[in-house]
């Protein structure tokens, strides 16, 4: 399983790279979308839908939610000027609120939840749309200027939640020992949050040496351990998902790392959050 996880890796990691650099936006909006639809497509799964033509429906009446909101936002305007974005990036963020206070009341928030498939289905829209309007904005940004910015900051997210995610393993693995929350997660370790915790501030840390910037690196650090508290309740989020499920993984799409779900969720919940600190503090990071 191990060997299998890290060969998916080595494929999947070059392959989202290159369309996050080399894919003109179109591209690159059609490529998320898709990879978003097929999240989509799990998710069906988590709403207790079993026939393929009902989770068929899901997925399309996605597609078309998309496909409306994609024509009517522009994502190289400010955000400050488009209030439709703003409202579903603010959408999201409240979103995640709510799914932490969720996961942190498990199971007793199932009772609010848990029981019907349309209130989960909603969920799903909350928890994917956002998420996917968020990296595109964020790719877009000043991208007539330099096509590369948004890219580049697409790729500190990435770092950002890989670091988290890599950090908790290698230190959780071996050392954890204090369960996080055993009812929604029985593998997550307070030691493997700390870990990648700790493996996230040491990636800040070489950036902010690499780029030589002393000012504003407060920000930097807060941004960055938020962010990495966001991507540990963003996997939480899904596993409550799939233990009310009754569901290992999201799906089976990826060889050794289960669904698209599975290596999207830390994702859904950071990218709108990074993506409104991008609109409202850009000129602290940068």
């Amino acid at each position: 399983m191990f060997k299998q996880r890290v060969i998916t890796a080595l494929i999947l990691a070059p392959l989202a790279l290159v369309a996050v650099f080399y894919l003109p936006l179109v591209g690159f909006a059609a490529v998320l979308s898709a990879a978003f639809l097929l999240g989509a497509w799990e998710w069906s799964g988590f709403c207790g839908l079993a026939a393929r033509r009902i989770r068929a429906s899901y997925v399309i009446l996605t597609a078309l939610i998309m496909l409306c909101w994609y024509s009517l936002v522009s994502f190289s305007e400010p955000l400050s000027s488009n209030l439709l974005l703003f409202s579903l990036l603010l959408l999201g963020a409240a979103w995640w609120t709510l799914a932490i206070v969720l996961v942190l009341t498990f199971p007793n928030s199932q009772t609010l939840w848990a029981t019907s498939g349309v209130r989960r289905a909603l969920m799903g829209w909350f928890t994917l749309l956002p998420a996917w309007a968020a990296l595109i904005f964020i790719r877009g940004m000043h991208y007539d200027e330099t096509p590369f910015y948004g890219a580049w900051l697409i790729c500190c997210l990435l770092g950002l939640v890989w670091a988290a995610d890599i950090g908790g393993y290698l230190v959780g693995k071996p050392f954890g020992r204090t369960k996080l929350l055993p009812k929604v997660s029985p593998g997550k370790t307070l030691e493997g949050m700390l870990g990648g915790l700790v493996f996230v501030l040491l990636m800040v840390t070489a950036l902010l040496a690499w780029l030589e910037k002393t000012d504003h690196s407060l920000y930097w650090y807060v941004a960055a351990v938020l962010l990495t508290v966001l991507s540990v309740f963003g996997d939480l989020s899904e596993s409550m998902f799939k233990r009310v499920a009754g569901k290992k993984d999201s799906g089976a799409f990826l060889p050794g790392h289960g669904g698209i779900l599975d290596r999207i969720d830390s994702l859904t919940a950071t990218a709108p959050v990074f993506a409104l600190m991008l609109a409202f503090l850009g000129k602290q990071f940068l």
